[in-house]
């Protein structure tokens, strides 16, 4: 069975309910279908580009160094800990990825002579921030330029940091250190060196820290010393010459000499341990597990790669398809017709020609197969459509009460005369009586097949009052074909719209159940324009492949213009579809 298209959609202005019909999933699974090959090829060319380059790229591994830091003192309440200790990692996690503690990583495992970092530009990422940071930047000082050895460390640093991943584990204190190189034992190195660093730095931070403190607790202790003595001969003093009858300035002497004493006693304890700290210091980071040697590479994740390049390339298939269907504005569905134009599709007829021609066929075979080249074939799929095109015409020759339909082309090989003869044909063989005009000038194609021997014509009828009763009196069959008879400089068209003829269609309507009228393509003549408005309804005929969306609704606006109701569309010459 012929599949109706998406929407039988009419316009508003026809006054007919508008019947939609749902998508249609195999309407997706035809398209995918027809454009199988595009989205193949770049399905392949995507996954190839990812093959090259996994095959290609340098193995990367990466190995991971954990370290905990030390837990801030549940002293505070528990919204300014977390905040703290936030504030503590955030940190951490940034002298660890600084200048000195990557300077003495390079230096100690002499990096600047690895062929791996030892580079003479920056990495992409430092390069673009260089590049932005140097238009706010101020010319340096003379004197200040670096030497190149030491822009070289500086790119070695920059390499290093770039191969550095340092991230906190969820909300604990425990900092992960992640470095990455082709040499699986030099990438647990790094991490551990980077990490031993850290703690070197702490340590060495702690330690200057702590001698500071030490030096300003020194000054500190000498000075209570000082104090305490003053305030122990201050009481000695007013004992052994005071008023002993004076307790009470005797007792303010000994409460400033103890104050003293405890002040002296609590810095000199801080100084002691002061000292302990620059004699001993301690790191606030310990290894919670040090770098391992991985064994397996990390990147480049070849299935991984290679599952993403088959999906982007599937996604980029459908788009390029996608936008190449919807670019091209040549017609290959019937759906399109419906949502470009606003017209509907109310048949698809295939193409008849298949194999190659066994004899020349006659001009009647030629029009009875729709095959305009010539090529004989198969009817089975011309045949089936053609049954259920006539079928939908007589639904909307009862509904729109549409006897008087015109037959358009949108080019010259669109295949309207081989269309309007078979449904005439089809239309006669079911019982009603049929006729079909051949008002095509520039093609009368119906005429050169069937007009010879006839004395008249459709110019005759029109012209002469006498011609059309004697055309009437002869009608003794269900199919009946008027040639276009002869014309020289007026044309049907031309002729019908001077509304100065013999006859009107009223007549014929009351004389044939179903009036067929072949009328020349719109580029070719404007005879379609002069008649269409004078009929119940035309079809518009497209070609497969051949006609565009752009023609068809310049033909649909130039139709409107003028009055003419427009059936529908018919789309010819489609491959065969498979039901």
């Amino acid at each position: 069975m012929y599949n109706p298209p998406v929407s039988l959609a009419y316009p508003a202005s026809s006054g007919h309910a508008v019947r939609e019909k749902p998508l249609d999933i195999r309407q997706l699974f035809r398209f995918l279908l027809s454009n199988s090959l595009l989205i193949a090829t770049l399905t392949a060319l995507f996954v190839a580009i990812a093959v090259i380059y996994v095959t290609f790229t340098p193995p990367t591994y990466i190995s991971s160094a954990q370290l905990m830091l030390e837990s801030q003192k549940a002293t505070a309440a528990d919204a300014q800990r977390t905040l703290a200790e936030e504030s503590l990692v955030e940190g951490q996690m940034e002298i660890m990825k600084s200048g000195g503690v990557l300077t003495a990583v390079v230096e100690s495992m002499n990096l600047s002579s690895d062929a791996e970092f030892k580079s003479d530009h920056l990495p992409i990422a430092d390069s673009v921030r260089s590049m932005l940071s140097d238009r706010a930047r101020t010319s340096e000082p003379a004197g200040t330029e670096s030497s190149p050895e030491e822009v070289q460390e500086n790119y070695t640093i920059a390499t290093l940091r770039s191969r550095l991943w340092i991230r906190r584990v969820g909300q604990s204190t425990v900092i992960e250190i992640s470095a990455a190189s082709s040499d699986p034992r030099k990438a647990a190195l790094i991490a551990n060196a980077v990490s031993e660093a850290y703690i070197a730095q702490n340590v060495q931070m702690k330690s200057q820290a702590a001698f500071q403190s030490s030096e300003w607790l020194a000054q500190r202790v000498a000075d209570l010393q000082e104090a305490v003595f003053a305030a122990d001969r201050a009481v000695m003093k007013f004992q052994s010459s005071g008023d002993p009858g004076s307790q009470f300035k005797l007792t303010e002497l000994r409460s400033v000499a103890e104050t003293q004493h405890r002040l002296y006693e609590t810095y000199l304890q801080s100084w002691s341990e002061a000292k302990q700290r620059i004699s001993y210091p301690v790191s606030d980071a310990t290894f919670v597990s040090r770098a391992s040697v991985p064994i397996a590479k990390s990147q480049p994740k070849s299935m991984l790669l290679i599952a993403f390049a088959l999906i982007l390339g599937l996604s980029a298939g459908v788009v390029v398809a996608i936008a190449r269907h919807f670019g091209n504005r040549v017609i290959t569905s019937v759906h399109r017709i419906t949502t470009e134009i606003g017209i509907p599709c109310i048949g698809e007829v295939a193409q008849a020609n298949r194999g190659k021609a066994k004899r020349k066929l006659s001009p009647v075979e030629l029009l009875q197969t729709g095959d305009l080249a010539g090529k004989p074939g198969t009817r089975e799929w011309f045949d089936r459509d053609m049954r259920d095109l006539r079928a939908t015409l007589g639904g909307l020759r009862r509904s729109r009460k549409a006897n008087l339909i015109g037959l358009i082309g949108t080019e010259a090989k669109a295949g309207a005369t081989t269309l309007a003869y078979n449904l005439a044909r089809l239309a006669a063989v079911s019982g009603s009586k049929t006729l079909l005009i051949d008002a095509s000038v520039t093609n009368p194609t119906l005429s050169q097949t069937f007009g010879e021997g006839r004395a008249v014509g459709l110019m005759d009828v029109l012209n002469d009052s006498r011609a059309y009763t004697d055309f009437i009196s002869r009608i003794d069959r269900r199919f009946t074909i008027l040639p276009i008879g002869t014309f020289r400089d007026v044309t049907p068209g031309e002729r019908i719209g001077s509304e100065r003829i013999a006859f009107s269609f009223a007549d014929l309507k009351e004389r044939f159940d179903l009036i067929l009228v072949d009328l020349p393509s719109m580029p070719e003549s404007s005879d379609a324009k002069s008649i269409a408005p004078y009929l119940d309804g035309s079809l518009i005929v497209a070609r497969h492949g051949r006609s565009s969306f752009d023609t068809l609704a310049e033909i649909v606006n130039a139709l409107r213009e003028v009055g003419a109701d427009i059936l529908g569309v018919v789309l010819n010459g489609s491959p065969p579809r498979k039901n």
